[in-house]
């Protein structure tokens, strides 16, 4: 999950960060010493405030890219990725909460794997809303183009070199 937003933040900062070639240096760095603190000594709390600092991080830069863009398909991966993160935290939340409650009814409405389902989802529609920012960012022509009627992925296409 650390490492997910660290990709992230680089996509969303890297065109404004003034020493560019440190930036993936410091975030690999980064994730790999909170990887280790983390496996000795297996902070749950802090673990959770330190994702959801990271993730209160892209905030302002991903309304900035949403506001930025002018094709509606990727407003829609960038109100979807808002909305799935919104439902898994819920989810997730009713789970931790009244887990002993719902454990007793008949059908326990699995929260904890609704969160991860949901994350999933939104994890596939942050990737590709930032790699749709990224091609902008690059000065290619992104399109979103939807599989089978509706899977969306980003289709890049690059302005030929004249030679």
């Amino acid at each position: 999950m650390v490492w997910e937003i660290l990709l992230y933040l680089y996509v969303l900062y890297s065109p404004d960060w003034h020493y560019r070639s440190t930036m993936p240096t410091f975030l690999v760095l980064y994730g790999a010493a909170f990887a280790v603190v983390h496996f000795f000594v297996r902070f749950q709390v802090v673990f959770k405030l330190h994702y959801i600092g990271l993730c209160l991080l892209c905030i302002p830069r991903m309304y900035k890219y949403y506001i930025q863009t002018k094709d509606l398909a990727a407003k829609r991966l960038a109100k979807l990725w808002v909305l799935t993160i919104f439902l898994a935290t819920v989810c997730w939340l009713v789970d931790r909460i009244f887990c002993k409650k719902l454990s007793l009814w008949v059908i326990n409405p699995q929260g904890h794997a609704w969160w991860h389902v949901l994350m999933g989802f939104n994890s596939y529609f942050a990737n590709t809303f930032l790699m749709f920012c990224r091609a902008q960012q690059r000065g290619w022509e992104p399109r979103i183009i939807h599989l089978f009627g509706f899977l969306p992925y980003v289709k890049i296409q690059k302005s030929r070199k004249r030679e």
